[in-house]
Order: structure tokens, then sequence, then C-alpha cells
């Protein structure tokens, strides 16, 4: 327990001598009368002496008592928030003793006592002074009382502020930031001299203290809204590290933030309650500066139909405008940029981006309360080849404007170079119709330009490398020159798909030409054995979407009914020990769990595995599968993914997440060694990049410092050639839903942090924390009591005189 005014106390003591002095002062000495024939009334007024005398020592006590708590209030005791209970407890124990002891002395000083009822409330006294007494010195021994006491005593204090893009949020014009820090300056402000400061943002940065006040007040000027949202959990647990190594006694933590969900979502939730645990003196604080009911409106992540077109086809965005709030009305438009070959460049330090608009639609949609409404625009202009961007936005002012926007970028180019290989017992008509229709190809608007080669006819043929993909369909036994030359064709960063069935066979086993080192190699491992059903139960059992490759089938999980299209026979495949060194996995596999897709990657390029064939006709009565039979709508979709991830596979990074790494293929044959990227901030300088080479001129360009979102442009240094890519923030990243108070207690533990809104609250918690919780009102109202039961004391007695 800590004091206020210890000194009080011993004055206290001196003031309760008054009364007793006084008491004993004033007593009235009795008067002698002789009167013989009063006998009667002599004994009557001797059992009134002793009630007297009672009632006395009553007024007494609790004129005393009076005084004490005067003293005691004023004294100013308070002991740790966590030790208030136990402090009541041993005050309750306190307060039944004397209730206790005043029944022991009516019944002491009764005219007719009775031994047994003193004896038992004497042993009942006993009993409470004993735990009272084993309760005090526990309470005193802890060590709650050494963090108490001099509220301007130096403290080590660590300041996390969200800087979540959430805080961008604007309400009564300022920033949920913007409040946070002029919260944090007045706290910086209200700390004791040299106290220790550490000013932590949720920006993956490290924690130190400043040197000074004034220091971590600079550091609150610098802070800005980071992109790539780091939970506050992940800060919490970096900022505790330095403050477990600090010397001062008392420790806080101030934790400012809007309160959203995904702040509070992190791994590191269960280090962050076992220190807190650990360390119980240090005092949590959670300011909350958000909006309890924000209103917003909000572009979900953009749909394109594709990132690739031809100069003859067109394509479609797709987006929904969501609506926390009421039901409203809001206008939202599309806007082609216009490509302006000299820009970008850097004039005056300032980067200049391209001004002109090529195509421009709005559309305006009415939004339900805490709904949303879906829009769609199609755009269809026949374009040069090159690198296009656009972006979508909401007009209008809006609380949150950092998700008003959505960028994308698409890319249209020439045909994409296929290479068709079959043997010529095997029909390929069913690839080609898929992946290049007739009616698209005569409209001049097909992805694919298909060169279909007999496998006869690859004997000697080494213009692999003037293709971006090629298919072996169900493909007979290839010479090791030919495994040899499209393993290189691959390591350039070629695509290569084979689909195996009957052709590989030789009797019951594979073979020969494929368990070479060289076939094993593309073929992801050794040909193990046929597997035949013949119940018509064994399907395509696609289980994990999250591979690019199968982006196109998200949205109709359910709708890809596999098990109407049975197989009968697939190729086993033993994995060989190059799995280890080359990224090699199961895209998909067959309901008996063996592998019907695999992928792996070799140099620049990769390999798909089709353990089944997709050429067969559907009139052939031996054919190993039912995938063309029917209304075939998923082995379609799957081959036109298929040959979209064998040609294109970089357009993945033609619209990204923030934080995530673009990656390019980069010909050397076709673009330039080396590229300016100019970020979305006109201030920021561009930076250089260079081609990693790989084989054949082949080679890619990487980058990754997309932590801000907008259009990132790629100009060749020497070569006027533009390329680029977009980034945006995800869904989540600006979701404004509020976190509950359990999820708080799952992170920071249950009634281990106290919360705030305003300043007068953070000052009495401060005040609360750092000299305790006071027993000054709880004192003042024992206080009232006693003196109401004094004053009916006293008027009883004098009136019964």
């Amino acid at each position: 327990m800590a004091w206020t005014n210890g000194l009080i106390l011993g004055l206290g003591a001196l003031l309760v001598t008054i009364p007793i002095i006084l008491h004993f002062l004033m007593q009235p000495q009795p008067k002698q009368i002789d009167f013989p024939a009063l006998r009667f009334l002599k004994e009557r007024q001797q059992s009134n002496r002793s009630r007297m005398r009672l009632r006395h020592l009553l007024l007494l006590l609790m004129r005393c008592l009076l005084i004490g708590l005067l003293a005691l209030a004023l004294a100013g005791p308070s002991v740790a928030s966590r030790e208030y209970g136990n402090w009541l407890t041993l005050g309750g124990i306190g307060f039944s003793g004397l209730i206790v002891l005043g029944v022991l002395a009516a019944a002491f000083f009764r005219s007719k006592k009775n031994w047994l009822l003193v004896g038992i409330l004497a042993a009942l006294l006993l009993g409470h002074v004993a735990y009272g007494g084993w309760s005090a010195s526990k309470l005193l021994n802890s060590d709650s009382a050494d963090v108490l006491g001099d509220s301007q005593a130096p403290i080590a204090a660590l300041i996390v502020i969200d800087t979540s893009p959430r805080m961008e949020y604007i309400n009564e014009n300022q920033s949920r930031l913007e409040v946070a820090k002029e919260m944090s300056e007045w706290l910086i402000g209200q700390f004791p001299a040299d106290s220790q400061v550490c000013v932590l943002a949720t920006d993956n940065d490290r924690p130190f203290f400043s040197v000074d006040i004034a220091a971590a007040k600079r550091r609150l000027e610098t802070l800005e809204t980071t992109f790539v949202d780091y939970p506050i959990p992940s800060a919490l647990a970096e900022g505790l590290q330095i403050l477990e190594k600090t010397e001062q006694e008392r420790k806080e933590i101030y934790i400012l933030s809007d309160l959203t969900l995904q702040s509070w979502v992190g791994n590191d939730s269960k280090p962050v309650l076992r220190r807190l645990k650990e360390n119980p003196e240090i005092n949590l604080f959670v300011v909350d500066v958000g909006i309890e009911n924000p209103t917003n409106f909000a572009l979900s992540s953009l749909e394109l139909s594709s990132s690739e077109i031809t100069q003859a086809s067109g394509f479609d965005v797709t987006t929904q405008i969501a609506r926390n709030g009421g039901a409203a009305q809001r206008s939202v438009k599309l806007i082609m940029e216009k490509p302006d070959p000299p820009r970008p460049v850097v004039r005056d330090g300032k980067t200049i981006f391209p001004q002109g608009t090529l195509e421009e639609q709005a559309s305006t949609l009415d939004v339900r309360e805490n709904g949303s409404a879906e829009v769609t625009f199609h755009f269809e202009k026949s374009l040069p080849s090159g690198t296009y961007h656009g972006r979508i936005e909401i007009e209008g002012q809006d609380g949150l404007a950092i998700d008003d926007q959505k960028f994308f970028t698409f890319r249209v180019s020439e045909s994409w170079r296929v290479l068709i290989v079959h043997p010529k017992s095997v029909n390929e008509r069913t690839v080609t119709a898929t992946i290049a229709p007739k009616r698209l190809r005569e409209l001049g608007a097909s992805l694919y330009d298909c060169d279909i080669v007999s496998q006869e006819e690859l004997s000697g043929f080494n213009e692999f490398n003037d293709y971006d993909a090629v298919f072996l369909l169900d493909p007979t036994p290839i010479g090791e020159p030919t495994w040899k030359l499209l393993d290189r064709f691959v390591v350039g960063g070629g695509g290569l798909g084979i689909c195996l069935g009957k052709n590989a066979a030789r009797g019951p086993f594979a073979h020969e030409s494929f368990l070479t080192d060289s076939a094993t190699r593309l073929l992801t491992g050794k040909l193990d054995q046929q597997f035949l059903n013949e119940t018509n139960d064994l399907f395509v059992s696609p289980q994990d979407l999250s591979h690019s490759l199968f982006k196109t089938f998200r949205n109709n999980e359910t709708g890809m009914a596999w098990n109407l299209f049975p197989v009968r026979k697939h190729w086993g495949i033993e994995m060989d020990e190059l799995s280890e060194t080359l990224p090699t996995q199961t895209l998909i596999a067959f309901s008996n769990r063996e592998p019907a897709l695999i992928e792996r990657r070799i140099g620049s390029g990769r390999v798909l595995v089709m353990t089944t064939p997709i050429s067969e006709r559907s009139s052939d009565k031996k054919r190993w599968n039912d995938l063309y039979v029917g209304k075939f709508v998923p082995i379609w979709m799957l081959v036109r993914a298929m040959t979209a991830h064998l040609v294109q596979d970089d357009t993945e990074s033609l619209n990204i997440g923030v934080g995530q790494v673009a990656k390019f293929d980069n010909n050397l044959l076709d673009f330039p060694e080396s590229y300016v990227v100019f970020t979305p901030q006109d201030d920021k300088p561009p930076t250089t990049i260079n081609t990693i080479k790989s084989e054949l001129g082949r080679g890619h360009v990487r980058y990754r410092f997309t932590d801000y979102p907008g259009q990132y442009r790629m100009k060749g240094v020497e070569d006027p050639v533009l390329r680029g890519f977009s980034v945006n923030l995800s869904d989540a990243t600006t979701d404004l839903t509020r976190v509950e108070l359990d999820n708080l207690d799952t992170v920071l533990g249950v009634d281990r942090y106290q919360m705030a809104t305003q300043r007068n609250e953070i000052q009495r918690q401060q005040g609360t924390t750092r000299r305790g919780q006071e027993f000054y009102p709880l004192l003042m109202l024992m206080m009232l009591v006693a003196f109401a039961v004094e004053y009916l004391l006293s008027n009883r007695f004098y009136s019964s005189r």
C-alpha cells in the first residue's frame, strides 16, 4: 500500500487522543446524598451507571473512529488495482471484527453475564484477528506497492500507433491517424521528465527508445500510413522485447488504434499474451481513436476476363461497390489511360505520367444499406500491341478514400504461338478447337496461333524456340535427342504440356524411351504402371484450387461435376529424386489419390504432365476416359487453363497485391535487358532493374518494392519499350468492421488492459495505475456513516440524562 500524505497519519493519531482526554476530564463527579430509605434506588443506580459507561465508551469509540477515518482519507492510501479487491476483503474482516468486538463488549458489561456467549464471541474475535493479520502480512509483503507512489517518477513508455490504411478514415475533417498522433503528442507531454519513450508504428519497423522527449515528438511527425498491413500484435511483440530490457521500474504501453478487426488479426497473439502475463507490472492502455459506426463506400477486387488479349478481342472488368451505412447512390467510372511513349519522365525531381484518356465509361448504382452492387464494364476496341493501364473509381467524397480506386493492367499482343505434336493415330482436333476455336480464328481474335505437326515429322525438328508452348498429345516413343531439345526449350522459359496415353506403353509397362533420365526429368518421375478401373467410379477430383492455374475455376467450383466424366485408365508416376531440387507439385489428383496433373518448374520454364489423354475420339470404344464426352465443360476449362498457364505465366504479375513480387519473362531477343521502374509516387525517384539471364537468350525480371497501390511503369533504358503492372490493396485491408472485446481479450488478456477514448479518461486511469486504486471515496463514505452513528448515539446519550 502507498500513501499520498503519510505525515497526516501521525497527526491523525495525535488528534484521536483529544476525544479520549476530553472524555475522562469531563466525566461528572457524583454527589454524595444520604437517603437511607432508598436502598432499591441505589441498586438501580449501579445498573444504570454500567449502562452509561458502556454508552460513553461507544460514543468515544465513534468519535475516535470519525477522526481516524478523516486522517486516513487525507493520507491518501492506495493499492495496485489488481490488489484492490483483496484490500477490500481485509477491510471487511476488520469491520466484521469491530462488530464482534462491540457485541462482545455489550455481552461482557451486562449485569447478568452469559459466559458461554462471551467465550464464543471472544474466540470469534481471535479468529478475525488471526485471519486479518495473515491477510495483511501477505498483502504488505507483495510487490504491488513497489510500483506505486510518486506519480512523477520516470517511466518507460511504449506507444504503438496503428498506421494501417484504415486509419485514413476521415471524420470531422481529421483522419484517424491524425487523431492518434495528436493524442500521442499529448501523452508524451504528460510523461514525467527523464522518461524513456518508444514510438512504434505498425509498419514492421524496428523499435527503439528516443534520446529524449523532443526526439519522440519528432518521430511522431514522420509517421505515415503504410499499405503493407502489419497487425498490432506483431508490432506489440517487437516493442515488448525492448520494454522488458529497460531498467525503469514503471512501464506503460499505449496502443492507439481505430479498433478495426483486421488490425488485431495476427500470428503473434499468443506470444504477446504470454509476455504480458510474465510482466504484470506493465500497465497497458488501449486508446480508441476510431468511429463506432463508420459510413463508407468501397470497391472490391477487380475481376478481368483476361489479362492478355489480342488486337481484335475485347475484355470485361467486373467489380462490386460495397456500402457501410445507409442506402445510397453512387457513380462508378472506368478510365483507360492513353499511352504516351515519351512518358513517364522525371522533371525537376517529379515524375510526369501520361495524362491522356483512351476510354471513359460511367455507371450509376443504387446500393442498399450495408449491402453491395455489381458493375461490369465492357471494353472492345482494336488496339496496337503493348501494355495498357486503367482504373475504376467511385465519384464523390467518402470517409475512406483509399478504397475508392482500383487499378488494372492488361496486355495486347499478337496470338501466342502453340505447337501441337501428335501421332497420326491421335486426334488433335479436340485440343485445337478448345484453345483456338474456329470462329475466333476467322475473326482474328484467337489468343493462340496453333501449328500442328505429326510426331513422325518431329525427327530433326529444332524450331521449338519459335513457340511459346508445345503440347505432346499421347506421344509414341520419343528419341533421346528430342527429349534433350524439349528440355532446353523448357529451361529457356518455354511451356511444355505432355498428355500420356496408350502410346507410351509397351505391353503392360512403359516403353523404355519414357524411362531414360532425360524423359523422367520432364515427366516428373518414372512411369510406374497403368491403373485400370472398370466400374466408372474413378474420376478427376480437384481438391485445392489455390494455384494460379485454377483462377477461372474458383467462381464455379461447385458446378464442376467431374464425377460425370469417368476415367477408366491412367498412368501412375513414381516421383524421382529431382523433386527435391526442381519445384514439383501435384495440381490435380484422381479420386484414388493418384496424380492426374503434375507441374514441374525447370529453369525459367514449366512442364505440365497429364496422366490420362485429352485427345481421344468419343466414338473410340477403347478410350481411357470420357472427359470429352457429352457436355465437357470441365475438361474444356482445364485445357484452356493449362494452355494459358504454359504460355503466359507472367501475366499473373500484371495485377498483384501490395507487397507481392512482380515477375516477367524477358526474352532478350524481343525486350531490352534493363528497365527503369517508375512507382505511383511522383516524388519517388525511379529505380533500375536488370534481366536475370537464362539459357537461349531467355530470362526474367523481378521487382519487389510494391508497397504502394497504383500503377508501376517499366521503361527500357535504351529502348522505348513500355511495360508495367498494377498493385492494389486487398479487400480485407480496408475492412472497417470493428473488433469485439473478446478478440482483444484473446490478444491482451482478460482484465489486463484499460480502455479509453478521451484524454480525461486516460488521466484518470493513469492516476489509478501509477498511484493505485485509491480508498478516498470509500473512506469518506465510511466517515459519513460514522458521523451519522455518532450523532444518533450522542443525542440518545444526552436525551437519557
